[in-house]
C-alpha cells in the first residue's frame, strides 16, 4: 500500500459512468487500497474478495447494527431516533447477520424460497414481461428501465409474496428509501432520515398487519410460507419476517432490474452477440451468466475485519472496514481471460455477481429467471431494437450501479 494518494484514486467513486480503468489500476497497483475518504480498505482482486466472502470467522456482515452509536447518534434527538428506527431494517437481514443468527434465518428462509418454487414461477415471469411490453408496443419506443426492467422484478417479488396491489405503494416506497439511505449515507448525513425513518413505520405496520391475516388466514404465497417456516420447532419472529420481506423486496427488485437494464445497455453495443442470441435463444442462460459477470449489478459489499489481517503485505486492522469491489474483481484479468471484453460464449467461470459463501444471494434462482425471460422477450419482440440516446447516464450509487434511463425504439 502506497502513502501517497492521487485525488482520482481518492475519489474514483464518483467516476460512476465508467470506473473500469480506476479499478484495473487498483488491481495492478494497489489491490489492497486504503481510501482516506471513506476510511475504509478496498479490496480488487476476485482472490481477495472470494476469500473474504468465504472467511465469515474472520470478515464479519454486521457492518450496520452500531452504526448510530459509531456516527455518535445515540441521543433522544429526532435525527438521532430516526437513524435508529431506520438500521434494523439493514443490520438483521440475511445479507447483515453473521452466524449463528444467519444461519438460523437463512435455514427458515430456505425452506420457503426454493428454486423449485421459483422454476414453477417462470409462466408468470413471462406473462408479466409479455403485459409490459405490450405497453409500449404500439409507441414502437421504450425505456427499459421506467417500463420494463424496474416494474418487472417489483412486480415479480410482490406477486410471490402475496403482496395485495391497493398495498404495493408501501412497498415502492421503502424500497426506494434503502436506496436512498444507502447511495447518499456517506455524503449527505441525517438531512432524509426523518422521512425515511416514518416510511419505514408505515411499512412495517402494513406488513404486520398482513402477517396476521396470513395466521388467520393462510394463502399459497412466499408471505405464509414465511409465518409457517418451522425448524426443530424454531420459526420467525414477526418482526424477523418484516425486516425479510422488506429485504428480499428490495434486494430482489434493484439488483435484478440493474442487471436487465444495464445488460441491455452493452447488449446493443454488441450487435453481432445480440444477433446470436436472436437466432439461438438457447445461449441466453449463458450470456445472463457472462452479464452477471460484466455488469455486477451489486457493484460494492462491505465487511468487517473481525482480527489483523494481513493480505499482499498490507495488514488491515480488527475492526477496519473493508469494501468489496466485486464489479472490479468480476474482470480480474486473472480469473477471465480478456475481462474488459463480453462475451456471452465465454466458458463457464463462476463470477461473483451473487457473491459467495453463506452469503451467497438467497433470490439468484428468481433472478436468473427474470432475466432469461426479459431479455428472450425483447430479442424475440423488438426487432431494429436501437437506443435513442448516445450514452445513457448511469445513476450516483456506490454500491447499486444502474442506469437513470434506457430510451430504445424499435419496429
Amino acid at each position: 500500500m502506497t502513502t501517497e494518494n492521487t485525488p482520482e484514486l481518492d475519489n474514483f467513486f464518483a467516476t460512476i459512468q465508467n470506473p473500469y480503468p480506476s479499478y484495473a489500476y487498483l488491481r495492478e497497483h494497489e489491490p489492497v487500497h486504503w481510501n482516506p475518504m471513506f476510511s475504509c480498505f478496498i479490496l480488487t482482486r476476485y482472490d481477495d474478495v472470494n476469500m473474504v466472502f468465504s472467511d465469515s470467522q474472520r470478515f464479519s456482515s454486521n457492518v450496520w447494527s452500531d452504526v448510530p452509536e459509531r456516527a455518535g447518534f445515540m441521543g433522544e434527538d429526532e435525527k438521532s431516533r430516526s437513524l435508529r428506527q431506520i438500521i434494523p431494517f439493514l443490520a438483521y437481514n440475511l445479507q447483515g447477520m453473521d452466524p449463528p443468527g444467519h444461519t438460523r434465518q437463512r435455514t427458515l428462509m430456505t425452506k420457503t424460497f426454493t428454486p423449485r418454487m421459483i422454476e414453477a414461477f417462470r409462466p408468470t415471469v413471462q406473462k408479466l414481461v409479455d403485459e409490459l411490453i405490450d405497453q409500449r408496443l404500439a409507441e414502437g419506443t421504450m425505456d427499459i428501465v421506467a417500463d420494463l426492467a424496474y416494474p418487472l422484478p417489483s412486480n415479480v417479488i410482490l406477486d410471490l409474496l402475496g403482496i395485495p396491489r391497493d398495498g404495493r405503494s408501501y412497498i415502492k416506497a421503502s424500497a426506494e428509501a434503502i436506496n436512498e439511505f444507502v447511495a447518499t449515507l456517506l455524503f449527505y448525513g441525517g438531512s432524509n432520515w426523518q422521512k425515511l425513518a416514518r416510511i419505514f413505520t408505515e411499512v412495517k405496520a402494513y406488513l404486520k398487519s398482513l402477517i396476521a391475516q396470513r395466521r388467520k388466514h393462510p394463502g399459497d404465497d412466499l408471505l405464509t410460507k414465511m409465518v409457517q417456516a418451522e425448524e426443530n420447532g424454531d420459526m420467525l419472529s414477526e418482526d424477523e419476517i418484516v425486516i425479510a420481506t422488506n429485504f428480499l423486496l428490495f434486494a430482489g427488485h434493484e439488483t435484478t432490474a440493474n442487471l436487465i437494464a444495464v445488460g441491455m445497455y452493452y447488449l446493443l453495443q454488441h450487435a453481432e452477440q445480440m444477433a446470436q442470441l436472436r437466432t439461438d435463444p438457447a445461449k441466453i442462460p449463458a450470456a445472463v451468466e457472462e452479464l452477471l459477470r460484466y455488469v455486477s449489478p451489486v457493484h460494492m459489499l462491505a465487511r468487517r475485519a473481525m482480527q489483523d489481517v494481513t493480505l499482499r503485505g498490507v495488514t488491515i486492522p480488527k475492526d477496519s472496514s473493508i469494501y468489496l469491489l466485486v464489479g472490479a474483481a468480476n474482470r480480474d484479468p486473472e480469473k477471465f481471460p480478456d475481462p474488459e471484453k463480453l462475451d456471452i460464449n465465454r466458458p463457464s467461470v463462476r463470477s461473483l455477481g451473487f457473491g459467495y459463501g453463506i452469503h451467497y444471494c438467497i433470490g439468484a434462482a428468481l433472478a436468473r429467471v427474470e432475466s432469461q425471460v426479459a431479455f428472450n422477450s425483447i430479442l424475440r419482440r423488438l426487432p431494429d431494437l436501437h437506443m435513442t440516446v448516445e450514452t445513457p447516464e448511469f445513476r450516483p450509487n456506490y454500491s447499486l450501479r444502474g442506469l437513470v434511463a434506457l430510451p430504445v425504439a424499435f419496429r
